[in-house]
C-alpha cells in the first residue's frame, strides 16, 4: 500500500475497488508509514479523515493532515484520547481557521493553558470562549 500511495496515478484512485481498498487501508491498518504513506499522497478528505482516528497514525502524520485542512481535520484529531496535552497545544498553537480552534477548545485531553490560549485567539469565535469557561471555570479564562 505504501507503494501505491507513493506512486500510483491519482486516477487509479478513481477506480471504486481501489478506492474501497484505500478507505480500508487509512481506516485498519496498524503501520504507521503506511498511514503516513496514504496522507502525503492524493486521497480524498473521507480517507484523510479515516487516518485522522486511526490510532496507528504517527504524530508527525496528524500534524500533516492539520497542515493540509485545518477546517475539516482539527476535529477528528483533537478528539483522539491517546494524545498528550503537548501535542493538542501544539496542535492548537498552529491554528488559524475559527472552526479548527473552535474545535480544538472541546479536545479531551487539552491542557487548561491550551485552552487559555484558544480562548484569547483573535481568530476564535465567541462559542470557544463559552467552552472554555464551561470547562476550566469563569474565574481562569481571559477576557476576550
Amino acid at each position: 500500500m505504501t507503494v501505491l500511495a507513493q506512486h500510483a496515478d491519482p486516477h487509479l484512485l478513481d477506480d471504486p475497488r481501489t478506492a474501497f481498498l484505500v478507505l480500508r487501508t487509512a481506516e485498519f491498518s496498524d503501520d504507521a508509514q503506511v498511514l503516513d504513506g496514504l496522507a502525503r499522497s492524493e486521497v480524498t478528505g473521507e480517507v484523510l479523515r479515516k487516518i485522522a482516528h486511526n490510532p496507528a497514525s504517527a504524530e508527525h502524520t496528524l500534524e500533516h493532515l492539520i497542515d493540509l485542512d485545518q477546517r475539516w481535520l482539527t476535529y477528528p484529531v483533537t478528539r483522539r484520547h491517546d494524545l498528550s496535552p503537548e501535542f493538542i497545544d501544539r496542535i492548537a498553537r498552529r491554528l488559524t481557521d475559527r472552526n479548527a480552534i473552535f474545535h480544538a477548545s472541546s479536545a479531551p485531553n487539552a491542557a487548561p493553558e491550551t485552552l487559555r490560549y484558544l480562548a484569547s485567539h483573535p481568530s476564535a469565535p465567541p462559542a470557544t470562549l463559552e467552552t472554555v469557561t464551561s470547562r476550566i471555570g469563569a474565574e481562569t479564562v481571559p477576557a476576550a
